[in-house]
């Protein structure tokens, strides 16, 4: 199979990164892989270059060498290499998958915008696509919670409305955690008090009048949050491990990403838990998202991650347990 994997940009790939995993296991298993930047999908619907056959999808991209014994390392220094690359047509039966993260580049949103329209039209001309286009935008915005069972989620509100965000927040009678709806790692989030002084301001001041959720924070017996690995539908297990991490965060800080000083740790989750993400991993099924991360404090879902979930870097060297490998064949198996 033709493989064509997307991320923001291709030299970008690097230390950790669970999509050079995923790469390197497509690589192993036998399949022609290739990756390309957000920006090198195009489509030729002329008449005067393609007759009557129909439109044409293209793609510059770089593609790897062969490579029995592919690992990590490999994919990350090709990416990084000078190797020029090459424009190729996407056939239907071909892969598209998508590992782009529009919420590092904001500044480039209407370039990822366009990716997302145009794998949508490939998907309809008979191109596999992994996720759905059609619904991962849909669920990367954080007001996708509203679509959830009450019992898996804190309360809840989204508005642009800052009078409507504080009388929330003020009725909470608890602390509460306020968010924009489009972002990554911890940025424009702000935990906030339900008596807290000058509440309208700080909102203003952190958000302006952009739409925003905000929810009860959600309480848990250990500090930070848990991502788990969803797959077709279910939590990612092979040999007794869990696929993702806890992470926990860095001094006094609520926020655990990684990058900003939280750590990761092997993933356990009880029986409530569990079941909260087998929830969420089935509706995501359900809307054509096979892949995707599930972050929970508790057993409370807080957000979902269809674009590029990370964590096997860490999963697969605390548990030993391969799973990029096993992604890689259930994805690459027959369309579900």
């Amino acid at each position: 199979m033709k493989i064509f994997v997307v991320v923001n940009h291709v030299r970008e790939i690097g230390f950790r990164q669970t999509t050079a995993l995923l790469i390197a296991a497509f690589v192993r298993l036998g399949h022609e892989v290739s990756i390309a930047s957000v920006d090198g999908l195009s489509v030729d619907a002329s008449p005067e270059s393609n007759g009557n056959e129909g439109p044409r999808f293209l793609i510059r991209c770089k593609t790897l060498p062969a490579k029995e014994n592919c690992d990590f390392g490999t994919v990350e220094d090709f990416s990084a290499s000078q190797s020029p690359l090459s424009e190729q047509v996407i056939s239907p039966g071909d892969l598209i998958f998508i590992r782009t993260n529009p919420g590092r580049e904001k500044q480039r949103i209407s370039t990822h915008d366009g990716f997302m329209n145009l794998c949508q039209a490939a998907k309809l001309n008979g191109i596999r696509v992994e996720n759905d286009p059609g619904h991962m935008n849909y669920f990367a915005n954080k007001a996708s919670l509203i679509a959830l069972d009450p019992q898996y989620r804190s309360p809840l509100l989204v508005s642009n409305k800052v009078q409507d965000i504080v009388e929330f927040v003020r009725r909470s009678n608890r602390n509460c955690i306020v968010k924009s709806l489009v972002g990554m790692g911890g940025q424009s989030v702000a935990r906030v008090r339900h008596d807290e002084a000058g509440l309208e301001s700080l909102i203003r001041s952190i958000f302006g009048t952009q739409c925003v959720v905000a929810q009860h924070f959600a309480e848990a017996n250990h500090p930070g949050d848990k991502r788990a690995v969803v797959l077709d539908g279910k939590v990612l297990e092979l040999d007794g491990h869990l696929a993702g991490i806890e992470r926990r965060p860095a001094g006094k800080d609520f926020r655990a990403n990684l990058h900003d000083g939280g750590t990761a740790h092997p993933l356990t989750l009880d029986e409530s838990a569990m079941a909260s993400a087998e929830y969420a991993a089935d509706m995501l099924f359900q809307h054509g998202i096979r892949l995707a991360g599930v972050d929970l404090v508790g057993d409370k879902i807080i957000e979902f991650n269809v674009f590029s979930p990370g964590g096997l870097f860490d999963a697969e060297s605390y548990s030993g347990v391969d799973f990029s490998e096993a992604i890689a064949k259930k994805i690459t198996a027959d369309p579900i």
